[in-house]
């Protein structure tokens, strides 16, 4: 095992293997329907691009530098022909984009760790950022938040090395990779904290060696130039790569306003109602990270988050203060929005890994005990992760998508020419369409303030005519059955379906066995923030309705 853990190379190499393995598995999932609904608005406005006439991407939820970039990968793969690219295909490279670049998070990690502390750090977070459960459900959607993670983890990497020295080349590298990150989402000119800070304290005296120190009016006046030039840089990567929010700028600030008006919860939209009496960071602590990370991973990072703190003051260790000061801005700048998705919290992934690995790596090098107790703890840990990991694998990738699988069930066992109800604004319901012919969508998002939801017809007039009713998502029923005093009569409706056994029969409800019982904390409905598995494993229930 020694001469194993000597072996750097080896480990690597094994840990990436087994990485892209997990993220590469069943990378075509819920094919040919693609229920995820943000990598369909992505797909959307890749395959309506057509080079030269048409470049605008009329989407600018996202920055334009990825769907350009799956837009000239398909373009290549398809030998230009018709300069289009097939929706479908559009969302297979973006997943193998973020696929790719999830498996790259691995050594990469394992550089940082070892470049801030030590080869042990280095290969423990690389360990757990193979067998993350949120790095490899992320590495199957065709969305950019691994790009996010990817690039801000090169940015790290290269403030890191600012620490000990600076030039004209560190200052244009940073201002690419700030270029590339609002190029991927505007949102991500919060790093600029991190370069700047890391000017700041830059060490210039062990640069001067041969020469006179610099006068403090130099050394300011320097950095400012270089500031300016990361600025500048990250400026002209942005609206080259982004050139329509010029172009097309009113759709560009209609977009801002709307997203910006939905993140401080001005904006009432119906998929946020789950934020309602939430509680910022207690949220992201029960609800978020033990499903990114794992139960046990996230109670381990709370001590190691101070511990680390405290280090990095105590000992004025400028690398643990790049890393705390860094997880905290990416992870302060969402807490507290009214947008708490699973998905805001991906960044910061990989910093909890490192602060982690540092604190348990330090805390069992100073603990006087043997080396066998030090390897059984961290098996301990490893052998946990693992079982979850495996748990999520098993779930979601290796088992056939629950809304296909329920459509295929219905299908076999009732009658295709009665009526149906469903729910609106979910995806799921398209694996019934070829089976059924008459389903009813109905609006239970707005049935508060919407007396004829279905359609323009009320419910009742609705389900009298219906024989099956299908919840294609838990989505609905969990904020129904969990915001009673924000919506009694859809809480009113939903509690019918599971307490009036007169009139509604559970025909149907997707099996939850061992390993979806560990990796949902034996609850799909209510254990986790509702994105954690609505879009790739939401629990489906079907319902035969009697008068």
């Amino acid at each position: 095992m020694k001469d194993l853990l000597k072996n750097t190379i080896v480990l690597i190499t094994v840990l990436m293997c087994l990485g892209a393995f997990l993220r590469f598995y069943n990378l075509n999932w819920g094919a040919p329907f693609y229920f995820h609904p943000d990598e369909r608005n992505i797909a959307s406005s890749i395959s309506q691009l057509r080079f030269p006439n048409q470049m605008n991407p009329n989407f600018f939820a996202y920055g334009s530098l990825p769907i350009y970039k799956i837009y000239s990968a398909g373009l290549i793969i398809n030998q230009f022909r018709n300069f289009q690219l097939p929706f479908n295909q559009a969302i297979i490279i973006g997943r193998f984009y973020s696929a790719i670049l999830s498996t790259l998070l691995i050594p990469l990690i394992y550089i940082i760790g070892k470049k801030i502390h030590n080869k042990k750090t280095g290969l423990l977070a690389s360990f757990f950022t193979a067998t993350s459960v949120g790095l490899i459900q992320f590495a199957h959607f065709g969305t950019f938040e691994i790009w996010i993670t990817f690039f801000s983890l090169i940015l790290f990497l290269e403030c890191i090395c600012i620490l000990k020295r600076v030039n004209v080349k560190d200052a244009l590298i940073v201002g690419l990779l700030l270029g590339i990150l609002v190029s991927i989402k505007i949102s991500n000119a919060v790093f600029i904290i991190i370069p700047f800070l890391s000017l700041l304290l830059t060490d210039y005296a062990n640069q001067e060696k041969d020469k006179n120190r610099l006068s403090i009016l130099k050394l300011v006046a320097r950095k400012i130039v270089l500031m300016g030039m990361m600025l500048a840089v990250g400026i002209v990567i942005y609206f080259i790569t982004n050139p329509y929010v010029i172009f097309d700028f009113p759709s560009f600030k209609n977009s801002i306003n709307y997203e910006s008006g939905v993140a401080l919860g001005t904006t009432n939209v119906f998929y946020t109602h789950e934020f309602f009496n939430s509680v910022p960071v207690l949220f992201q602590f029960t609800r978020v990270y033990p499903f990114l990370l794992n139960p046990l991973l996230t109670f381990l990072f709370i001590p190691s988050f101070f511990y680390i703190s405290w280090v990095s003051i105590r000992t004025k260790n400028k690398n643990f203060l790049l890393l705390i000061t860094l997880y905290l801005i990416l992870f302060l700048s969402q807490a507290f929005l009214f947008v708490k998705w699973t998905r805001y919290m991906l960044p910061t992934i990989p910093y909890t890994y490192l602060i982690i690995s540092i604190a348990l790596t330090s805390l069992l090098r100073e603990v006087r005990v043997v080396s066998r107790i030090k390897f059984q703890v961290l098996s301990i840990i490893g052998t946990f992760c693992l079982i979850f990991t495996f748990s999520y694998f098993i779930t979601v990738l290796v088992k056939p998508d629950t809304r296909i699988i329920a459509a295929q069930w219905a299908s076999k066992h009732l009658d295709a020419n009665k009526n149906m109800i469903s729910e609106s604004y979910d995806l799921g319901i398209i694996a019934f369409n070829s089976h059924f012919s008459h389903i009813t969508l109905c609006d239970f998002y707005y049935y508060e303030k919407n007396p004829y939801p279905c359609n323009g017809i009320s419910l009742d007039q609705t389900l009298a005519r219906s024989s099956y009713i299908v919840l294609p998502s838990e989505r609905l029923l969990k904020m129904a059955i969990t915001q009673k005093e924000h919506f009694p009569k859809r809480y009113k409706f939903y509690s019918k379906m599971f307490n009036d056994n007169s009139k509604y029969q559970l025909v149907y409800k997707t099996p939850c066995d061992i390993f979806c019982k560990i990796i949902y904390l034996n609850n799909p409905l209510t254990s986790y923030e509702q994105t954690a598995n609505v879009f790739d494993r939401p629990t489906v229930y079907i319902f035969n309705y009697t008068e």
